[in-house]
C-alpha cells in the first residue's frame, strides 16, 4: 500500500472499533493500534504500539490521526461533548 493509498484528503484511513467502554483505532497495512478508554467523561489512551514496515507513516502521525478519529467516535456516541 503506497502513501497515497493511506491518505484521503490528508487523513489516514483508520479503522475504528467500539467494544464496551473502549475505542480501538488501527491503521490497515501496519501494525499500528491504540486503545482509548472512557474515563470520567474523557478519553484516555491506555495502550498503543506497532510499526509500519514500509515506513510510510510515523507513530506520532498515526497517534494524531487516531486521536481525531477516536474523538469523533466518542462524540458520536455521546461519551464526550
Amino acid at each position: 500500500m503506497g502513501l497515497r493509498g493511506l491518505f484521503g484528503f490528508g487523513k489516514p484511513k483508520v479503522a475504528v472499533q467500539v467494544s464496551g467502554d473502549v475505542i480501538i483505532v488501527r491503521l490497515p497495512g501496519t501494525s499500528f493500534s491504540v486503545t482509548y478508554e472512557r474515563s470520567n467523561g474523557a478519553l484516555v489512551a491506555t495502550d498503543f504500539g506497532g510499526t509500519d514496515i514500509h515506513r510510510e507513516i510515523s507513530m506520532p502521525v498515526f497517534l494524531s490521526q487516531a486521536w481525531q478519529a477516536a474523538n469523533a467516535k466518542a462524540k458520536e456516541l455521546r461519551w464526550i461533548a
